[in-house]
């Protein structure tokens, strides 16, 4: 096995640990066997902060996880501050259950504020660990495959920047207005899945 599968076998299995780790914080409900069916349909239905906090964090997970994959295929070589930006990465996308946890848990009360605030501030923490990444495929020594060309390289950048714009935008104003702050991460989630799909081996959006 070379040196890039290893990175990403490895960088794999921290992926799929930390989107499995995400199911565990949603609850059973705690209703007693003989109530009546329509409290524990009622039950699960309370719990739709769960559903969504579980699907947009594995959303985001899934989208770095597409990114990672993309990337690793745009290298020639690695170098060992490659590694430890890789490392960091992986840092990041482990933190994410727990930013998970604390929306599910707190997204309607009065608390909602603090929690989305660092549920944003936690996927603008993973945006710039992508963008560290990034940079040590080209610094201090340039890893990249010679076909990939500076207006690839463009245009990552750019797309980097939209998504640090734009976690950065849903943070601030989820501070006052949480619920349109969490409809922007939605929505960039829903963006970057798009763009994904349009099948180009430059693509690297975070």
């Amino acid at each position: 096995m070379n040196n890039l599968a290893r990175i990403e076998a490895y960088s794999d299995a921290v992926f799929a640990i930390a989107a499995t780790l995400l199911v565990l914080e949603i609850r059973v409900p705690a209703v007693g066997i003989h109530a009546p069916l329509r409290e524990l349909w009622h039950a699960l239905a309370d719990l739709w902060p769960s559903y969504l906090a579980f699907v947009l964090s594995f959303g985001i997970i899934l989208i770095a996880w597409v990114n990672h994959h993309h990337g690793i295929r745009m290298l020639s070589k690695i170098s060992t501050p490659f590694l430890y930006a890789n490392g960091l990465l992986l840092l990041t996308v482990t933190f994410i259950p727990f930013p998970t946890a604390l929306l599910a848990k707190y997204v309607t009360t009065e608390l909602a504020p603090v929690a989305f605030v660092f549920y944003a501030g936690s996927s603008l923490i993973v945006n710039a660990a992508f963008v560290v990444w990034f940079a040590a495929t080209q610094r201090p020594v340039y890893l990249l495959k010679p076909e990939v060309g500076k207006e690839q390289i463009r245009r990552i950048w750019a797309q980097m920047g939209a998504g640090t714009l734009g976690y950065a935008v849903a943070a601030i104003l989820g501070w006052w207005l949480p619920m349109i702050g969490l409809g922007i991460v939605i929505a960039l989630a829903i963006l970057w899945i798009v763009m994904s799909t349009q099948h180009r081996p430059e693509k690297l959006v975070t």
